[in-house]
C-alpha cells in the first residue's frame, strides 16, 4: 500500500499565527483521517485495521492513537469538526427570541462555513456523511455521541432562557431534527446536483418545519 499524497492544509486550523509544530499536528490529523476514510471506502470499516490506516498515512500505530482513540473516530474527524462549528455559537444565543428560534439562528450562522459546496470543508463533510449512510458502525458511534451533544445543548439553552424544562427539551430536539434533515437532504442531493447548498437547504427545512 502506498502512502497517501500530501493533503491541503486543513480548513479548520485554529485562527491566528501558528508555529510549524502546531500546523504539522493538524496536518497529521487530517492525513490520518483521510487515510481512514479512503480505506473505509475501498474495503469497508470492518475489513480495515488501524495498522493499515497508519501505514497509509505514513505514521506509526502509536502516533495514530495520539490523535484518535479508534479507527471510526479517525474517519469521522470532519463530522466532529462540523459539530464543533455548530456548538461554537451556543454561548451567544439570542435570549430576546424563543429558544428554538435562537438555536436555529445560531445553527444558520454556523452553516455559512459550508456556503461553498466546492470548498474543502464542504467536500470533506459530504464525503464522511456519505460513508456514514453506508456504515452502521459509524452511525452507532454518532448515536452514542449524540447523548452528550444533546445534554450540552440543553445546558446551553437552560443558561440563557427562563423556560420550562419541557420547552427547552422540545426546542433542542426539534432544532436538531431540522438540522439533521437538512444535512441528510444536502448529502443526498449533492450526488446529482453539484449546486446543492447546505445553508439554503437548512433555510428551506426551517420554513417547512413551521408549516
Amino acid at each position: 500500500m502506498t502512502r497517501l499524497g500530501t493533503l491541503p492544509v486543513s480548513p479548520d486550523l485554529p485562527a491566528g499565527p501558528l508555529g510549524l509544530r502546531e500546523r504539522r499536528r493538524v496536518q497529521t490529523s487530517v492525513e490520518i483521517s483521510e487515510a481512514a476514510l479512503t480505506l473505509f471506502e475501498q474495503k469497508g470499516v470492518e475489513a480495515t485495521t488501524v495498522g493499515e490506516i497508519a501505514h497509509a498515512a505514513g505514521v506509526s500505530q502509536r502516533t495514530f492513537f495520539r490523535y484518535f482513540a479508534t479507527k471510526e473516530e479517525a474517519a469521522l474527524r470532519d463530522h466532529w469538526a462540523f459539530e464543533a462549528i455548530i456548538a461554537a455559537g451556543l454561548d451567544r444565543l439570542d435570549s430576546e427570541v424563543s429558544p428554538r428560534l435562537a438555536l436555529e439562528a445560531s445553527f444558520a450562522a454556523a452553516l455559512t462555513t459550508y456556503s461553498d459546496s466546492s470548498s474543502i470543508a464542504s467536500q470533506r463533510l459530504l464525503r464522511v456523511n456519505r460513508m456514514i449512510k453506508k456504515e452502521p458502525t459509524l452511525r452507532a458511534v454518532l448515536a452514542r455521541a449524540s447523548v452528550g451533544r444533546t445534554a450540552a445543548l440543553v445546558d446551553a439553552v437552560s443558561k440563557r432562557f427562563e423556560c420550562s424544562e419541557l420547552q427547552i427539551r422540545l426546542a433542542v430536539d426539534v432544532s436538531i431534527a431540522v438540522l439533521r434533515a437538512a444535512l441528510e437532504t444536502w448529502v443526498d442531493g449533492s450526488s446529482t446536483d453539484e449546486a446543492a447548498n447546505l445553508p439554503e437547504t437548512y433555510s428551506t427545512a426551517r420554513a417547512l418545519a413551521y408549516m
